[in-house]
């Protein structure tokens, strides 16, 4: 789902017009993107919460000379799945898992079998 598709189902299921709803998750990114870069947390009930990390310097090796390089310390934003979100992803994938595994569950074709020889008895 990208961002329009996600917009389009917000206002489907709300009621206002897609002018209006539009305008709630690009407000909502922006202040989470700032409050991230500024050091804070941002913790959503049960989807997650968004953080920034800090990674030290490292040494690294270049590919292709093997040579080693100085890397200097880093910022990343970090993002933790919350227990509902995380219980409802693994949930579909049981119930998915399940809904195929009884598709699969048709009769088989019966085989023949046929007489199979040996490496001695294909000698003699």
């Amino acid at each position: 789902m990208n961002r329009a598709q996600l917009i389009d189902a917000v206002a489907a299921a709300t009621g206002p017009p897609r002018a209006q709803v539009e305008a709630t998750p690009s407000a909502t990114l922006t202040q989470v993107r700032g409050a991230v870069a500024s050091g804070d947390k941002v913790q959503l009930p049960g989807f997650g919460t968004f953080e920034r990390r800090e990674r030290g310097a490292r040494t690294a090796r270049h590919p292709s000379t093997g040579a080693p390089l100085q890397l200097g310390a880093t910022r990343a934003v970090g993002f933790k799945v919350g227990a509902t979100f995380k219980q409802e992803v693994a949930d579909s994938v049981t119930t998915t898992r399940a809904k195929k595994a009884a598709a699969k569950k048709t009769p088989a074709k019966a085989t023949t079998s046929k007489p199979t020889t040996t490496k001695k008895a294909a000698k003699k």
